[in-house]
């Protein structure tokens, strides 16, 4: 482990207009550090250059986006001229974007990447540069658990902190001869910060902190601990390596849990957000206290910028759900001959049992499939409505099986070639018994179920499509 550093000469925080780099500021003001505050919007870091100052510290302020190297460049540079050896860098600027990765507009997907991997790449090159000329200093980047496991919905964050970590451990190895150069990753869990509803998204939500929740001055006061006595790395949340082991070691049941945790317990509860591309592009900074509200209400989605979502680019309808998706080796319309098939409703559907009556006009919104589910003789006679249908790509379902209640389950086909497509099944209980257990338990039984009736939805459609081909041959 490297030896305790000389207190710092001064710091350049960026990310400091909100979250963990406000909160990283303001602790460094208090132990009477300078700081050069950075971020996108001059007029909130002035305000707080202006709250350091009330604390007795020293802070000045310049607007950058992490993405334009020359600004970083100016900016790091100044600042170690102006405080030499013993100058450090807490770098935190970051932005998220939630979302199935495919959906996700690829100028959203673009942008993120960009502020959090090639944004980590300007601070480091520009802060090593600077120590170099100063002879010394230390660069402190702030990470993420989801550097090191993954998560649905978040693919361009998780791609970017796994590329952070990647690019930290590297630059510790290349610094490894170098004298009073040190470079430190902080790995924090769920923290309350802003970061979740400056997001931007298509999930119809913000997200939310997965508990156990730290606070951003939780994180900062890590900083300041490993400014004081560099480390490689360090988490800040006691579940961070409960959760990195079960990644690890148990991948299929990280797997199978991964979906219904997150949209139990880091999504909010408010839905109808929405499509925004929240801070991604711009900075945006609502008035004190829009993240505090009470969980399950919203604080004024009104305010949020939305960017157009095209024809390439739909919100999914299914996002309110987990999923489960196969490829078929089969054209859409094959796959949608056999949805538009009611008789056939019982071959692929897992618990169905018999057909007993189509309406004719299925699948059309309002049509119904008669059928019984259970196991002789002790069947169920209910049916099934068809809610929305959209040829060849879509259809929402309303499944009944009373006593045990009804499901809306939803099925969406992605073509991926002209002979390949991809379907999802997304499924959850609306009303009855299975309401009363928590959506991450039932979906322990119903993501299964739904995997298997895709990979007979699967052999149905690829058989008939096999036939029709070797038809049109003969």
């Amino acid at each position: 482990m490297p030896a305790p550093t000389d207190r710092p000469s001064g710091a350049l925080v960026t990310g400091a207009s909100s979250g963990i780099g406000r909160a990283t500021a303001l602790r460094l003001a208090d132990d009477g550090i300078p700081v050069v505050l950075t971020g996108r919007s001059a007029e909130v870091l002035e305000e707080l250059a202006a709250e350091c100052r009330s604390r007795g510290g020293t802070a000045s302020v310049v607007e950058v986006d992490v993405r334009d190297e020359d600004g970083v460049n100016r900016a790091v540079g100044e600042a170690a001229q102006t405080y030499g050896r013993g100058f450090v860098v807490i770098h935190s600027a970051a932005v998220v974007a939630y979302g199935l990765f495919e959906e996700v507009p690829s100028e959203v997907l673009a942008e993120a990447v960009s502020t959090n991997v090639l944004g980590t790449i300007h601070v480091a090159r520009a802060s090593l540069r600077a120590f170099r000329r100063t002879g010394g200093g230390h660069l402190v980047v702030i990470g993420s658990l989801l550097g090191e496991v993954a998560a649905p919905y978040m693919g361009s964050y998780v791609l970017s902190k796994w590329a952070v970590h990647g690019l930290v451990r590297t630059l510790q190895i290349e610094t490894r001869q170098r004298d009073g150069v040190s470079v430190s990753l902080v790995s924090p869990g769920g923290i309350d910060t802003p970061i979740y509803r400056q997001a931007a998204t298509i999930l119809g939500r913000h997200g939310s902190p997965p508990p156990p929740v730290r606070s951003a001055d939780d994180v900062a006061a890590r900083v300041i601990k490993v400014l004081g006595r560099p480390r490689r790395k360090t988490h800040v949340g006691p579940a961070n390596p409960i959760v990195v082991t079960g990644f690890r070691l148990l991948p299929t049941l990280y797997d199978a849990i991964a979906t219904p945790a997150l949209r139990t317990f880091a999504l909010d509860g408010w839905r109808g957000i929405p499509a925004t591309a929240g801070n991604v592009d711009q900075a945006q900074h609502p008035p004190p206290g829009r993240f505090e509200a009470t969980p399950g209400t919203d604080p004024d989605p009104s305010t949020d910028e939305e960017y157009p979502v095209t024809s390439d680019d739909q919100t999914d309808h299914a996002l309110p759900r987990p999923r489960v998706s196969r490829q078929v080796a089969a054209p859409a319309e094959a796959v949608w001959a056999v949805l538009a098939d009611g008789w056939q409703y019982a071959t692929w559907v897992v618990g169905a049992s018999r057909m007993r009556a189509v309406d004719e006009e299925w699948p059309a919104p309002g049509a119904r499939l008669h059928h019984s589910v259970g196991i002789w003789p002790a069947m169920i006679n209910d049916s099934t409505v068809c809610e929305e249908a959209e040829e060849p790509r879509h259809l929402v379902l309303t499944a009944r099986g009373w006593p045990l209640g009804e499901a809306r389950v939803e099925i969406e086909i992605v073509p991926d070639g002209p002979e390949s497509c991809t379907v999802s099944i997304a499924e959850d209980a609306t009303s009855g018994p299975g309401r009363l257990v928590p959506m991450p338990v039932r979906q322990v039984s119903i993501l299964p179920r739904n995997r298997e009736a895709l990979r007979r939805l699967a052999l149905v459609a690829e058989g008939r499509h096999r036939e029709w081909l070797e038809g049109e041959q003969s």
